[in-house]
């Protein structure tokens, strides 16, 4: 959510005939949140530009710039500005949104920073040796949070280090849990798991594998502890866990009260979530999203656990295939697909799930690069296993070191943790065998400590060598750039990759007026220009959606229905507008409209709306079915052509 007080708007006073005088006024809570709009101007504050140089950069990067023109742009260390990150900087005040045609004024000056130990000395570039030395003061890190004992580093140089790597993880510790130690499953989510759920001997094999994806939905263990666990002991809770997380259920009121009884953070800052808005009170949204991420969750958990015990399907393949399933469920994606496999493959050491697994993700990528030098292919895959040889291949005193070190900090563990043999099973490496998924989580942590060094003890904002590549693929949302030009009674936005910079414009007198049709027609359009369709096709598209509108009975404006009931794709004719209801004894309805069916786009999603209101009330699927046939029987049927337009009425029948 922005800022409460992060826009204003201007009102005019009239104090009598003759004089007015202007009033700036805060916009608090909802009212702010409409007015987030794409055009809207941003200013950087005063405690903007007396942050971190990283943030520092960005929010002076914001100043004097619309929403539209900063959101998915590429930054100086090669990130993209995210809606995530302008809504945490106007929470944080580092930026304020004014209304959009504003001026931001002079840039605010920043406070004189004192010298960094070594600024204007040149930052050393990364070398293997340096990544043995970062891997030792990993652990001596890991025994020192898990078994107090300060593990004796031979290795001079990494005891030099040490101060530096200490000034990396120290901030990570604590309630921002960013840090992973070397062995992830000592990890706070991960032993978490260990401790409180895979260690249970009262819950069979499969209830522990449903518990560790109800905690992973927002992986906070308080809540879990305090407003899950007790549901989750009574025996009925396990006859039906996804009944239990219904909308308005037992587990949604619990969590709620959890809320307003601590005012605790209900997702681990880790998440960089936004919720959707489908209620009102921002708590009660918040515990919703949960809620239905937990029913996506365990619904995939029941699909996941077969595979997981099949006998005779390959590493691999399982592999494979749960990676799919994953990214298939609602609310997940690639990320989640790597954090739920690793917390199979913990659960599961045997199995082996992650030794045929070698995809190296965005963070890992850079010091991969910078370490392998010169040799580097650009095979992500290929470079990671060359670098895993060379990691256990090395005779340098570093390595040799390294791998004393680790030897001597895993009986420690292992002592520690010999009531847990799921911990045991990660703390018994071979010398000269580290994994390439260990290899892989550890490049991460080591590109954060370079980064850290670089801005603590060189002064600069990052280390360049370590910048990441911004995803080709990430593209801003619709909803970024849509908004209502009430003067001239339109919906528009403006096609960020159109150097024209030429306003799309909705009108909404043909609509009746009624914005939320303009913005799903701009936001069907926005669609087609981000699918490379030529701007006179999508043009002739929002005609023709406007032409096949009709005024009728629809849902209130602020019904969550708009939010779900969403046309699939707009490159496919047939279409479906789909969406799944939880009933009140626990089970899933899926239900759809379609194009064809319904009459046109808008209508497909007039219709789902309508049955979303039906479900609402407590009506059957039968019964919505009835009433579904009944509305696609008032429109009659209409061809859609390959390019996505209405063209032909079909008569009814």
């Amino acid at each position: 959510m922005p800022a409460k007080k992060a826009v204003v708007v201007k009102k005019t006073i009239v104090k009598s005939k003759k004089t007015t005088s202007t009033v700036t006024t805060p916009v608090k809570g909802r009212a702010a949140a409409k007015q987030f709009a794409p055009s809207a101007v941003l200013k950087c504050l005063e405690k903007g530009v007396n942050c971190t140089k990283l943030v520092e950069q960005r929010c002076t990067f914001c100043h004097d710039k619309t929403v539209q023109d900063v959101v998915n742009a590429i930054l100086e260390n090669g990130t993209r500005y995210t809606m995530a990150d302008l809504r945490y900087d106007l929470k944080n005040k580092r930026l304020e949104m004014l209304p959009p045609g504003s001026k931001a004024g002079v840039l605010p000056a920043g406070k004189e920073r004192p010298p960094a130990p070594r600024e204007g000395e040149p930052l050393p570039e990364a070398t293997l040796d340096e990544f043995f030395c970062f891997l030792q003061c990993q652990l001596r890190m890991e025994l020192l949070q898990h078994t107090k004992n300060h593990l004796k580093l031979c290795d001079k140089e990494a005891e030099q280090m040490w101060p530096d790597v200490e000034a990396f993880i120290t901030p990570n510790l604590g309630a921002t849990e960013r840090w992973v130690p070397y062995h992830t499953i000592l990890g706070v989510h991960e032993l978490f798991l260990v401790e409180k759920i895979h260690s249970r001997k009262d819950w069979s094999d499969k209830q522990k594998f449903q518990a560790m994806f109800i905690f992973r939905a927002h992986c906070k263990r308080d809540l879990f502890m305090q407003a899950q666990l007790p549901i989750m002991e009574k025996k009925q809770f396990w006859s039906n866990p996804v009944k239990a997380f219904s909308e308005g259920g037992e587990m949604e009121k619990s969590i709620l009260n959890y809320r307003k009884k601590t005012g605790n953070p209900l997702i681990t800052s880790c998440f960089r979530i936004i919720p959707p808005r489908v209620l009102k009170d921002d708590d009660a949204n918040l515990v919703r999203s949960i809620i239905s991420r937990t029913d996506a969750l365990l619904r995939l958990s029941d699909e996941a656990w077969p595979v997981v015990q099949h006998k005779s399907m390959s590493a691999a393949d399982k592999m494979k295939k749960l990676s799919v399933m994953i990214q298939e469920t609602p609310h997940c994606g690639e990320t989640w697909a790597k954090m739920l496999t690793c917390c199979m493959d913990l659960a599961y050491p045997n199995l082996k799930l992650l030794e045929s697994q070698c995809d190296v993700g965005t963070g890992a990528a850079p010091p991969l690069k910078c370490l392998m030098g010169q040799k580097c292919s650009g095979n992500r895959t290929k470079d990671l296993m060359q670098l895993q040889q060379q990691v256990n291949s090395s005779k340098s005193k570093h390595a040799q070191n390294f791998w004393k070190t680790l030897g001597e900090a895993e009986d420690d563990i292992k002592n520690k943790f010999k009531q847990f043999p799921l911990i045991c099973a990660q703390a018994k490496t071979q010398k000269q065998g580290m994994s390439a998924v260990t290899l892989q989580v550890q490049l991460c942590e080591y590109r954060q400590y370079r980064h850290s060094l670089a801005r603590l003890q060189y002064g600069l904002a990052d280390d360049e060598n370590m910048r990441g590549e911004p995803d080709a693929g990430s593209r801003s949302g619709p909803d970024n750039y849509i908004e209502v030009d009430e003067k001239r009674k339109v919906v528009t936005f403006v096609f960020p990759e159109d150097a024209s910079k030429k306003p799309f414009d909705v009108p909404l007198k043909p609509l009746g007026g009624r914005v939320n049709i303009g913005k799903r027609v701009a936001y069907m359009c926005f669609k087609k220009l981000q699918d490379e369709a030529p701007r006179a096709e999508v043009e002739k598209l929002r005609d023709d959606l406007v032409k096949t509108y009709v005024d009728a009975e629809d849902v209130p404006d602020d019904s969550e229905a708009w939010k779900i009931c969403r046309v699939s794709s707009m490159k496919d004719p047939c279409a479906v507008v789909g969406f799944q209801r939880t009933m009140k004894d626990g089970s899933t309805v899926p239900f759809q409209t379609t194009i064809v069916a319904a009459g046109g786009y808008l209508e497909a999603e007039r219709v789902a709306r309508l049955c979303w209101a039906k479900f609402e009330k407590g009506a059957s699927k039968d019964d919505v079915k009835k009433y579904r046939d009944s509305l696609y029987k008032k429109r009659g049927s209409i061809e859609i052509s390959p390019a996505g337009r209405p063209v032909q009425k079909r008569a009814k029948k």
